[in-house]
């Protein structure tokens, strides 16, 4: 049996399972178990204890809670909360927290990988794009230091004609659900530029800071 935090963490019928967590919230925590290694599942339930504990919210059927740059659900069957994950294409909400995993564990690779402090970009914030992101095109991305309802990033394709009124501003999460693709390297922090495509690069850029 696992502890965090104090509360109890029970591994049965391919769930893990809080055993006293009720007592802080009302409810116990389920999350199912995949294919993913025990530990990744214990990662998001540190995460979620953790914002139990340190909050004490109020938790109500179908909130939702973001894992770094990704979406997670709250439902509530009797007095256990169930943690659903929306599907890649954002269609809807299924049981468990892998695609989730993937996600954030790509995410962090890459910023290892270029020694970076990840910044994980989230659902409610905004992006700026140019015509052809969403279609699937090579994409020239920048992240830029920005208010915190900005991720900081300004992508664009070769369809992008300079002029920056043709610039949209969308939620991330429209992003998230049209390029998979580009995910991994979404969480490295301000001044990080890269290339999508065949010839694809990631670079530091002193300049995009000053």
């Amino acid at each position: 049996m696992r502890t965090i935090r104090d509360i109890r963490i029970k591994n049965e019928d391919g769930h893990l399972i809080t055993i006293n967590l009720k007592r802080i919230i009302g409810r116990e925590l389920k999350l199912l178990i995949r294919k993913e290694e025990e530990n990744q599942y214990l990662r998001i339930l540190n995460y979620l204890i953790d914002y139990f504990i340190n909050n004490k919210p109020v938790i109500n059927e179908g909130q939702t809670i973001a894992y770094h740059s990704w979406l997670l659900k709250f439902i509530i069957v009797a007095d256990v909360i169930n943690v659903y994950e929306v599907q890649p294409n954002g269609d809807s909400f299924t049981e468990g927290a892998d695609y989730a995993i993937g996600v954030v564990t790509e995410q962090e690779r890459e910023c290892i990988k270029h020694n970076a402090r990840p910044l994980f970009p989230l659902f409610s914030q905004m992006v700026v794009i140019s015509k052809g992101v969403l279609d699937g095109k090579d994409v020239d991305a920048v992240r830029y230091s920005s208010p915190n309802h900005m991720t900081g990033w300004w992508i664009t394709t070769e369809l992008y004609d300079d002029d920056i009124e043709s610039l949209q501003t969308i939620h991330f999460y429209h992003l998230a659900f049209k390029r998979p693709d580009i995910m991994k390297y979404l969480a490295l922090s301000s001044g990080f530029r890269f290339q999508s495509g065949e010839h694809g690069k990631v670079l530091f850029d002193e300049k995009v800071l000053s």
